[in-house]
């Protein structure tokens, strides 16, 4: 298994689910330091790479394949996260986002798709709601979400004929580093969703990533399941 932005908030939390469950896992990131201290499991491999550079996907596959001959699951997770006003954007900010947010999952699933086939294995796509809502200043970051949503249900088109299902999970608020400095940008009455007592947690969401790609759950692929809490509807928990 891969999970890609491993080092930290719901890559962490997900490799450290399914390691605890008997998966063996590689988590990929760009900072040593937070990769060695997510590690802390006997099943969790790590390796320092930038999920934004296409070189850098057959790398982590040949190390999966390298260390356990085979790969059954791949976790989309890193992700960039700007929050910029159209005023303000520029083209190094849009490619940055893209590339990590969009490019990055291609260039991963592409590369694992030899050994998604013999595996007949899974691919999780981590999106946000923010990609199904008008969430300002996110706007970039909604923007990648609302594409790597779409490419979900395409790959899970295109792929079934091999046998690889694709999914996406769509996590609302959750308490991650991410979310913390979001809050700590924008006034609290223009995104009151973000309050404490409307946060996820990362392992509440790391356990529907392993739900859908777990392989007895053969009857689901092409789908977004938000988990939430409710807050996109103006629910509260």
């Amino acid at each position: 298994m891969i999970v890609t932005g491993g080092s930290s908030g719901i890559g962490q939390a997900t490799a450290q689910y399914l390691a605890q469950r008997g998966g063996y896992v590689l988590i990929t990131g760009r900072h040593l330091e937070g990769l060695k201290a997510a590690a802390q499991h006997e099943h969790i491999a790590w390796m320092v790479a930038d999920s934004a550079q296409e070189e850098a996907a057959s790398a982590v596959v040949g190390r999966a394949l390298h260390l356990w001959g085979r790969i059954d699951i791949i976790v989309n997770n890193a992700a960039l996260a700007p929050l910029t006003p159209l005023e303000n954007v520029t083209s190094e900010l849009m490619y940055a986002v893209f590339q990590t947010n969009v490019f990055g999952p291609t260039w991963l699933s592409r590369a694992s798709l030899p050994a998604l086939t013999e595996s007949r294995g899974s691919i999780v796509n981590v999106s946000s709601i923010s990609g199904q809502l008008a969430v300002v200043p996110e706007t970039y970051y909604a923007a990648s979400k609302a594409a790597l949503e779409h490419l979900t249900r395409c790959w899970a088109v295109e792929l079934a004929p091999r046998g690889i299902r694709v999914n996406a999970i769509a996590p609302g608020p959750t308490a991650t580093p991410g979310l913390a400095a979001f809050i700590r940008s924008v006034a609290q009455e223009d995104y009151t969703a973000v309050s404490l007592d409307k946060q996820g947690t990362p392992e509440e969401v790391a356990r529907w990533i392993a739900t859908v790609a777990d392989p007895s759950v053969r009857w689901v692929t092409g789908q977004v399941i938000t988990v939430d809490g409710g807050v996109k509807l103006g629910a509260t928990l």
